[in-house]
């Protein structure tokens, strides 16, 4: 087992993927995802400077092609920075039958260093990716960074709190504020639309403000910038209150910039003095409530009311699910624990409501995990993850919606000969699935959108202590459209991942997808990925009521369940 940060990335048959590589993290790639229909094996080539393995191993070591499996994952590493974007490549080739080439994909990685750093250790170095630097531990051998709150005054007149002050007017007061850097080695310039975002969360931004230096103006700037130093501050914020995301530059070669937090409030009853900041990699995003009426006898319910915020769909429920029992490195979550979706990294302010957050935060039994759901129209994780029952393995079976094995289905029809067969067939909204698999626009849009999901897949895997066998990917294609606040993805056809799980049988949509032998091809699929598991699949046609509505059958109905026999008192913590 690994203890790299692992990341899913995706191929494509003849389109070129380009990935910015974390070098320290892995790649992991799914080979059977692209591969065209018919495929038994494949090749890998690649570059000096990129490493990979293959699992599960070919029982012969020497052999070539490997032999494709749905298992068949490959692991990247990069072990030295690029010189200029796009500088290695890996590649995949497929091989039918007779080992004749059916196609080739190709990953064009550009691998950069990158660490926010703060003085872990407590010596007054703020030393490069101390590996104790995400957490803290009291005691003279502890690790953690301390945070200094700025509670003085620099002024000499009209005294006021620093941390009451919305900029830093004196250089002197950075003395008051602990020091991060960050940390980047690479090529001069990122591959277009990548950007680097700091970002906390809404709790963290009343506790701590972050701040860096302007970056250095170029030389033939130089008149122009120091005009301009006469209006702009020399240090300017980045997060801190109501700017809980904000691009940080990177400058390109092997840098270090430094940063200044400062505290705005000591430790209290409602504040345990611990803060996180988080660095991310964005990829480039690609162009492309009723109240609640059961109050019966033993029917308990939490009511939280916003006060001076905005209600966003992201405070419905279908934007909060609980996972089954699971143990994930030695702790144990014998209720599940608490998923719900945010706008995180994303740069909108559309968030769940802090009230709602801070009561579900503070629920130490079923620890939550936040995913990122704001790329979708309605913003709810339940349109693109559910659990469902199993007799093996874990006892349940996390399933995803992929557009990569909705096209897999599509292809496949295809190939077979039922090109001319029609998804929402004898309805006005009737497409062939040769018309759908040539829409360019529409694949750009899936492979947004796979991305978004992928990213969330390794959240979960990581967050839920899960194996790729405990996932089950469904095929299920999506649109974006163009709202407000920027692209948003809706489910295509009726989205069958939104389904009502009742014991071992399944209410699930009804996609209404292309006919082969009289019987739907998309359900056939699903029923194939699921009856083994011995679950019963039930298509309900929701088309009209909900789906055309943004809702599916999971966003229309409740489910009155027993309660768990554990006593949630008796979980040690």
């Amino acid at each position: 087992m690994t203890n790299m940060f692992q990341r899913t990335c995706r191929l494509e048959i003849s389109v070129p993927t380009q990935i910015v590589h974390v070098v320290g993290t892995e790649l992991k790639v799914i080979v059977d995802r692209c591969a065209p229909p018919q495929s038994k094996s494949f090749s890998i080539k690649c570059g000096p400077n990129v490493h990979y393995k293959v699992t599960p191993p070919a029982g012969d070591r020497n052999a070539a092609p490997y032999p494709l499996t749905p298992n068949s994952v490959l692991i990247v590493t990069m072990d030295a920075v690029s010189e200029t974007a796009n500088d290695s490549k890996l590649s995949v080739r497929y091989y039918g039958e007779k080992t004749e080439s059916l196609g080739d994909a190709v990953l064009h990685l550009t691998a950069v260093e990158i660490s926010l750093d703060a003085d872990a250790d407590r010596d007054g170095v703020v030393e490069k990716n101390n590996p104790n630097k995400g957490s803290w531990k009291w005691g003279p051998k502890g690790h953690g960074a301390v945070l200094l709150v700025n509670c003085d005054s620099e002024t000499t007149y009209k005294k006021t709190l620093d941390s009451e002050v919305d900029e830093i007017s004196k250089v002197s007061d950075l003395q008051d504020m602990s020091k991060m850097i960050l940390r980047t080695n690479g090529p001069a310039e990122l591959p277009e639309g990548y950007k680097l975002t700091m970002h906390i969360s809404q709790t963290t931004s009343e506790n701590v403000r972050v701040f860096r230096p302007r970056t250095n103006a170029k030389k033939d700037d130089v008149w122009k910038h120091k005009l301009l130093k006469l209006f702009l501050k020399d240090y300017i914020m980045v997060v801190g209150t109501d700017t809980l995301t904000q691009e940080v530059p990177y400058l390109g070669g092997k840098t270090e910039l430094a940063v200044f937090v400062e505290g705005l409030r000591s430790p209290d009853k409602d504040f345990d003095g611990l803060v996180t900041i988080n660095l991310s990699l964005l990829e480039p995003c690609g162009k492309v409530s009723e109240p609640f009426t059961d109050k019966g006898p033993d029917f308990g319910y939490v009511t939280r009311h916003a006060l001076n915020e905005e209600v966003s769909s992201l405070d419905s429920f279908g934007n909060l699910e609980v996972s089954p029992p699971v143990t994930v490195n030695g702790k144990s979550y014998p209720l599940g624990r608490i998923i719900i979706g945010v706008a995180f990294p994303t740069v909108q302010k559309k968030y769940m409501t802090k009230v709602v957050q801070d009561f579900l935060w503070a629920q130490k039994v079923q620890e939550p995990i936040a995913l990122y759901s704001d790329w979708l129209v309605v913003g709810h994780v339940d349109e693109f993850m559910t659990f469902v029952p199993a007799p093996d393995r874990k006892k349940f079976r996390l399933l995803l919606a992929s557009p990569d094995a909705g096209y897999k289905v599509f292809k496949s029809l295809q190939n077979n000969g039922h090109g001319k067969a029609e998804m929402f067939p004898g309805l006005p909204e009737a497409i062939s699935v040769n018309e759908i698999l040539s829409d360019k626009k529409l694949q750009a849009e899936n492979r947004y959108v796979q991305n978004c999901i992928d990213w969330n897949r390794d959240v979960l895997k990581k967050e839920l202590g899960l194996d790729d066998e405990d996932i089950i990917d469904l095929p299920i294609l999506f649109k974006v459209l163009e709202e407000k606040t920027g692209p948003r993805a809706v489910a295509y056809y009726p989205d069958m991942v939104n389904m009502i799980v009742l014991g071992d049988k399944l209410g699930v949509p009804k996609p209404f997808g292309p006919k082969v032998n009289g019987r739907c091809a998309l359900e056939t699929e699903v029923c194939s990925l699921l009856e083994p598991l011995g679950l019963k699949c039930t298509f309900i046609d929701d088309l009209a009521p909900y789906h055309k509505l943004l809702g599916e059958v999971h966003c229309g109905s409740n489910v009155l369940r027993e309660p768990s026999p554990f006593k949630w008192w008796n979980l040690e913590l």
